[in-house]
């Protein structure tokens, strides 16, 4: 592996872990009635991410640049989880995310 390719996907694993906490963080909070303002910031990591992907038909821009460097495979989510959820990372974030805003805009609400 190149060192480029190298960083890329360690700025990748770090987005990845970010976005992945914040959207957790966001659910916890919600779930819990504790919304906060560091609850709007996870929840902006959040929708950024998801623009992201709308905008580069649904493939993380940062997976592009690996592979356009070399990598075999641009994406990070191989190396640190099993590859059945690898494959299912969209879906499992995905209703993750949707049940998220659902319970956000219901603390809101009432």
């Amino acid at each position: 592996m190149s060192k480029t390719v190298f960083y890329i996907k360690l700025v990748h694993s770090f987005l990845f872990f970010l976005i992945g906490i914040s959207t957790i963080y966001v659910f916890v909070t919600a779930a819990l009635d504790q919304v906060n303002t560091l609850t709007w910031w996870a929840f902006g990591v959040a929708i950024t991410e998801l623009l992201a992907l709308m905008l580069n038909n649904w493939r993380c821009p940062l997976t592009d640049l690996a592979e356009q460097h070399g990598a075999e495979v641009g994406s990070v989510a191989d190396l640190f989880v099993p590859i059945w959820l690898s494959d299912r990372l969209f879906a499992v974030f995905g209703v993750l995310f949707v049940v998220t805003c659902l319970l956000l805009a219901w603390r809101l609400l009432v």
